[in-house]
């Protein structure tokens, strides 16, 4: 009875240690990037664009346009990119596109196999389900 106790009392001191808070963690958050450039539009159809530029080079920039608008087969054409420095200052640019048969990334840290995939995904012509559903209403 005496040896279940003694476990017991170790078992919940080794509870209460790994439930005390830890104070060791040191921070490395860092100050906000400030926005240097920045725009956006959007339209009516759906369509828009944006950019911005921040202090530390990071920038972004992408357009999407309204292809076959108010037909059965309307979606948006989206294309852009974007850019950083990595670890080593070194600039990693991507760009994009998006469309309806799928989303090819090129460049940067992608790998040119998941490159060469996407595209040649993107290209296959595949037949449109016949989909039994009303469209959403406009907004």
């Amino acid at each position: 009875m005496f040896k279940i106790l003694i476990i017991t009392l170790a078992l919940c001191l080794v509870a209460v240690i790994l439930a005390a808070p830890v104070d060791h963690v040191t921070s490395t958050t860092q100050p906000p990037v400030a926005i240097l450039e920045s725009s956006n539009e959007k339209h009516e159809d759906g369509s828009y664009n944006f950019s911005y530029l921040s202090e530390d080079g990071t920038h972004r920039k992408e357009e999407a346009v309204l292809r076959n608008p108010g037909s059965d087969n309307e979606y948006l054409e989206i294309s852009g990119s974007y850019s950083y420095f990595d670890a080593n200052g070194q600039e990693v640019t991507v760009t994009y596109k998006a469309d309806d048969h799928g989303f090819v990334p090129e460049g940067g840290a992608i790998l040119p196999q998941i490159s060469v995939a996407a595209k040649q995904v993107s290209q296959l012509v595949v037949a449109q389900p016949d989909l039994e559903y009303a469209k959403p209403p406009k907004v």
